[in-house]
């Protein structure tokens, strides 16, 4: 039988800041969007901004000539995304159909706490300090 870690609540987490359960989330959270272009598209989506799926697909592939998103990989991102709780897709009844992406409160979130780590990696790259 295996041993099930369960998350702990909250509060339990604030209390006690060497309860390594409570990076579970955390550690889930960084393993979807460290997976190929999900903090690109994390970043694309951010600030309310609606994007239509080809358009993303064009814009996480511009300025990378030898790195292409197939299909089936943004296909794929976008539904854990989605199912994670961090994207939301609107369907509209048109014809061609018309399929929008857009950041959940959650991924808004997420967007502001990674904003500060993605400019730290761009002053370090650029040798700044």
């Amino acid at each position: 039988m295996k041993d099930v870690i369960e998350t702990p609540k909250k509060d339990d987490c604030l209390k006690d800041n060497k309860s390594f359960p409570c990076f579970i989330p955390a550690q889930r959270m960084l393993k979807l969007i460290s997976k190929k272009w999900g903090i690109r598209l994390i970043y694309l989506l951010k600030d309310g901004k609606r994007i239509r799926y080809h358009k993303l697909r064009d814009m996480l592939q511009k300025g990378w000539k030898k790195d292409r998103i197939s299909d089936a990989t943004l296909s794929t991102r976008l539904n854990e995304f989605t199912k994670e709780g961090l994207l939301q897709r609107e369907v509209f009844p048109e014809l061609p159909p018309k399929v929008e992406y857009f950041l959940t409160k959650k991924g808004e979130n997420l967007a502001s706490a990674l904003l500060p780590l993605i400019d730290w990696t761009i002053e370090a790259c650029h040798g700044q300090n």
